[in-house]
């Protein structure tokens, strides 16, 4: 048989090697020559297995293989973008299709589909076959060799799978929270470079990837033997035929172990990590949720808001990577007894009670950001997702507690998502924003006037407020000017509505509103109730915003001329835009 250990180190170097490479070759690279060279190398450490498994290749594979480097190496003698698109995408198409000729020879059949499906499905099966093959190396090793008892080897398995976790989850804490930055440090001296980690990775998923393409293409599947074993070799696998009723006798008695097994793995993965959390969280509670004036455990001494305006996307991606990994326990993981059941509820329960807390963490270091620098859109859907992803936690926790079905989870997902965006638009995101800014500038006496114009007509009734406060004259100038100019871009009108270019003869603001009503009025089918809202705050609140329209255009004119004077015909000192400014204070008066 092929599958001798020689051979089994053959397919783990091998995969190993394309994952290393991969890195050297394109990380940070433009791909050039580099990837004739990969294809070239995954094609030779084929042809080299397939000559130890004694396959034969068809010359339709030949064809195949011929046509797949010469677009790989058009890559590098072609620079169009279009060509390269299609030649390195073509290339893997037909490795793909190449390897799955192994498994379906006559390609005369193929219908249109298969032609697409099953490349596509091969590649999606080359990471099952990678654990299949894991297993099969696992089997191979006698008892007498192992360490420890079974349940020992599985607490080391299960924190060899946890560490490329913690590694992730402690660089994006780490990142999020100096203080939980400079407590890990005292302990592990940790320098790793979040960069190094991806890469790592990167390289581990390829690497995996051929290490289940290698098996697959090595191993035959069952049409295959059929069609090119000859006699001979039937006589060979009859008088192996003894050897692999024992490897499938020994499979089902091991199989109940094997199952405990993977659930004392799968345990030991959520009990580490909840024990990173739970030191994340510890801190958390002395001193972002204590609301301190300063943080100490540093080197030098910050404030509070410096300590909590950073860290908030670190934790959202620590909620998402949570979610992942345990959704992939409860499906994949295997809990028979009552026992294993009940230990997976409450780890469960406390993975997902210790990632609330984070989220807690997350929005309060969001909500000190907003205090600081304003709400904006993204800022507002960061607390929107904060809210979904911690109610798609509480689902999740009640279907592990009830012991619900996925699609039970996936279908109250659906609607509580469709609940939560019809409540969003009953929040009215836009008007909530520039509510929430107007009332910081009343506290703080500092506003985004640009950001704020660039809002929809939804924010107008709210923008219409800073009018009717005490706040500072600069403030209402600018926001009188944003109105001048936009107003119309906010209302979908065409480009004469917003005034004419430099050239032209201005129109005042009360033209611009005049303009808006009659087009609201050409047609019902038209008819937007924000829009008709917007535009009567426009004109309850006309004689402030050209008051201060006024002002602003005369404070440019005059900042204009002074400016002219230091300048002889350059950009942004013409004569006309000065003169421009002037005619625009006194339609305004």
């Amino acid at each position: 048989m092929f599958f001798k250990k020689s051979n089994l180190c053959l397919i783990v170097s091998f995969a190993l090697i394309l994952g290393v490479f991969s890195d050297y070759l394109f990380h940070q690279k433009s791909v050039g020559v580099s990837f004739f060279v990969f294809i070239s190398l995954v094609i030779i450490l084929i042809l080299i297995l397939v000559v130890k498994s004694k396959k034969r290749i068809s010359k339709t594979q030949s064809l195949i293989l011929i046509l797949a480097i010469l677009l790989s190496a058009f890559i590098f003698l072609r620079s169009s973008s279009f060509l390269s698109f299609f030649n390195f995408y073509g290339s893997i198409y037909l490795l793909f299709l190449f390897l799955v000729l192994f498994f379906n020879r006559n390609i005369l059949n193929f219908s249109f589909t298969k032609y697409i499906s099953l490349p596509t499905s091969f590649f999606v099966r080359s990471f099952r076959e990678a654990g299949s093959f894991v297993k099969k190396c696992k089997l191979m090793i006698p008892e007498s060799n192992k360490v420890g008892s079974k349940e020992f080897r599985s607490v080391i398995k299960g924190t060899i799978i946890a560490i490329p976790f913690l590694i992730i989850f402690a660089l994006l804490l780490s990142s999020a929270d100096q203080v939980f930055q400079s407590y890990l440090n005292k302990f592990f001296k940790f320098d790793l470079d979040f960069e190094i980690v991806l890469r790592v990775l990167k390289v581990s998923i390829i690497s995996y990837l051929f290490l289940g393409i290698f098996y697959r293409i090595t191993k035959g599947s069952d049409q295959s033997s059929e069609s090119t074993l000859d006699q001979s070799s039937e006589l060979v696998l009859d008088k192996k035929a003894e050897e692999v009723k024992g490897l499938d006798h020994r499979t089902e008695v091991t199989s109940e172990e094997n199952e405990s097994s993977s659930f004392i793995e799968s345990a030991t993965v959520l009990v580490l990590i909840e024990a990173l959390f739970l030191l994340f969280i510890v801190i958390q509670f002395f001193y972002l949720f204590g609301g301190k004036d300063y943080v100490w455990g540093l080197n030098e001494y910050i404030t509070y808001s410096e300590y909590a305006k950073k860290g908030f996307h670190e934790l959202i991606y620590v909620s998402i990577l949570s979610f992942i990994l345990i959704y992939a326990i409860d499906v994949f993981g295997k809990r028979k007894t009552l026992k294993e059941k009940k230990i997976f509820k409450i780890l469960g329960t406390v993975l997902i009670l210790e990632i609330s807390v984070i989220i807690y963490s997350a929005w309060t270091r969001m909500a000190v950001y907003v205090d600081g620098y304003g709400l904006t859109f993204s800022r507002f859907f960061v607390f929107v997702f904060l809210l979904w992803i911690f109610l798609v936690f509480l689902n999740f926790l009640y279907k592990i507690l009830s012991e619900k079905r996925k699609e039970f989870f996936f279908l109250s997902i659906f609607c509580f998502s469709a609940i939560f965006w019809i409540g969003i638009n009953v929040i009215n995101p836009d008007a909530f924003i520039a509510r929430k800014n107007v009332q910081r500038l009343i506290q703080l006496g500092s506003i985004d006037h640009y950001y704020l114009s660039r809002l929809s007509v939804d924010s107008i009734p709210e923008t219409m407020k800073i009018f009717q406060t005490n706040v500072d004259e600069k403030i209402k100038m600018e926001v009188a000017e944003g109105l001048y100019f936009r107003c119309a871009f906010l209302f979908g009108g065409r480009y004469y509505f917003m005034g004419p270019s430099w050239e032209e003869e201005p129109i005042s603001f009360g033209e611009k509103l005049e303009n808006i009503r009659e087009r609201q009025n050409e047609n019902w089918q038209s008819l937007n109730i924000s829009e008709r809202k917007a535009l009567l705050a426009l004109e309850e609140n006309y004689q402030e915003i050209v008051k201060y329209q006024s002002k602003y255009f005369k404070k440019q004119a005059d900042e204009c001329w002074e400016m002219m004077k230091d300048c002889n015909g350059k950009w942004g000192c013409e004569k006309e835009m000065c003169e421009m400014y002037e005619k625009k204070a006194k339609l305004e008066e």
